[in-house]
């Protein structure tokens, strides 16, 4: 018996391109076999799998195709949900095909989950539309390094298209696309665009005609991955593009959660997002104590509430055992919180503010414990922490951390020389407490705003207007 095989397109970089069937197939997956250009905050939606890279660099492959296609089989039967999650579409120049034809010849069940194609998606990222009634009536997607054994490209006829030329993995080629181009016929006015890392946070595009596009590229500095575009639409992307904002292009690292309401709010302004790992909570199995030998109930985190709640049902006892305490939460955040289970507490005080020598106090947390004099602190979990191996702080402009968690997740769990590139990231803080734990991480500039994220994107805005 085989398990599935499902041959995912990610879509054209930006991780919102992907589409529903895709984003179910990587949250399912038992392992994924993703692409060098596949956006890293996917691989995030894939939490139970095991992630191997097989991505291809220009002129080196560290797994070649034929190890790719007997990984697939040979997972496949172990009978595990396998992806191969591949950038754009896996049919459009992806060797999806390929892939296809030695899944059946193996008799491996597949299924092929289509990719927006940055053939198309990336044009119109640019502001430039791949066709238009008053520019071109057609397109042509070609590769821009065919296997010479295939006979090489058509160039007599591809010049004479009158349609829009989209080149993909053309940038060594660039050149001898110019002079094919123009040797067979196609104007040295014709308008060209080149556009890198489409849709990607560090997207850049120039323009020129085919005559000056090598030099213009040359001076830009702009290389692969790139796709090139040849024909009279491009002359709409001086009216086209996106309107810029002062968050458009920036890339913000933020804590990851799926789904996210800050990442939400990023991407709409303009926003590209990357999220780093969080810890995962790992119950502690303890004794429960006698809630009756206590006045006051003091919750210094959800987690530790909700996984209080499970130890009282494992004993067959519920929340009405704690009706005759003083509920105190340690933050606005943790009081909301416990509304959201039902309760309303009596007051919310920072636990620095309490008088720990108080032996009626019952704390609960996480641990490692906080060894009081008075009071109880009662572990109820531990943090397991990530690896953030694929974390590269250098690719981003800023950090947004709504809470002291967020800050001791990421600094605890990065090396060396990831936290001396985190110390220098502009970092926006959201409150008083999660600043001053940036601070005492290292972090050099602090940004604080009140804890809501009207008042953290307000003040991201103004930094970089400033």
């Amino acid at each position: 018996m085989s398990g599935l095989v499902s041959l995912v397109g990610a879509g054209p970089g930006a991780p919102e391109y992907l589409t529903r069937l895709g984003e179910r197939r990587l949250q399912e997956a038992d392992v994924v076999f993703y692409d060098r250009l596949v956006d890293p905050e996917l691989l995030h939606l894939a939490k139970q799998a095991e992630l191997i890279d097989v991505g291809k660099l220009p002129r080196f492959h560290k797994v070649k195709q034929g190890q790719i296609e007997q990984l697939l089989i040979d997972y496949a039967r172990q009978n595990k949900r396998v992806v191969r999650l591949k950038a754009g579409d896996p049919y459009v120049f992806g060797r999806g095909g390929e892939e296809s034809q030695c899944l059946v010849a193996a008799g491996i069940n597949f299924e092929v989950v289509p990719g927006i194609t940055s053939a198309i998606a990336g044009l119109a990222a640019a502001g430039i539309p791949i066709t238009h009634r008053d520019y071109a009536s057609s397109f042509h997607i070609i590769t821009g390094h065919r296997q010479a054994a295939n006979g090489g490209l058509d160039w007599a006829n591809i010049a004479q298209q009158e349609g829009t030329l989209v080149f993909l993995m053309g940038m060594g080629q660039l050149p001898q696309i110019v002079a094919q181009l123009r040797q067979h016929g196609k104007p040295a006015t014709t308008p060209v665009a080149i556009i890198q890392w489409a849709t990607h946070w560090n997207q850049r595009v120039v323009t020129a005609p085919l005559a000056q596009i090598v030099s213009t590229v040359r001076q830009e500095k702009i290389g692969a991955p790139s796709l090139i575009v040849v024909g009279d639409v491009v002359k709409l992307r001086a009216v086209l593009q996106a309107p810029q904002t002062p968050l458009t292009g920036r890339h913000i690292l933020i804590p990851a959660a799926q789904p996210s309401r800050l990442a939400q709010l990023l991407s709409d302004r303009g926003a590209f997002v990357g999220r780093f790992e969080r810890s995962t909570p790992q119950a502690l199995t303890v004794n429960l104590p006698d809630f009756t030998t206590y006045q006051t109930l003091v919750v210094t985190d959800i987690i530790a509430f909700e996984q209080l709640q499970q130890q009282l049902l494992t004993v067959k006892q519920d929340l009405r055992i704690l009706a005759s305490l003083k509920l105190v939460a340690t933050s606005q955040r943790v009081a909301k919180g416990l509304e959201k289970h039902g309760l309303l507490v009596d007051t919310c005080t920072p636990l620095e503010q309490l008088d720990l020598s108080d032996p009626q106090l019952l704390i609960i947390g996480a641990a490692p414990i906080l060894v009081t004099t008075g009071a109880t602190w009662l572990a109820l979990y531990r943090h397991q922490l990530p690896q953030q191996d694929r974390l590269q702080p250098r690719q981003y402009q800023a950090a947004i951390f709504p809470s002291t968690q967020a800050v001791t997740d990421l600094f605890n769990s990065v090396r060396p020389s990831q936290r001396q590139q985190l110390q220098q990231l502009p970092s926006f803080a959201m409150g008083e407490q999660v600043a001053a734990a940036l601070i005492t991480q290292g972090v050099q500039r602090v940004y604080t705003s009140q804890p809501s994220y009207t008042a953290i994107l307000d003040k991201i805005e103004g930094w970089y207007q400033a």
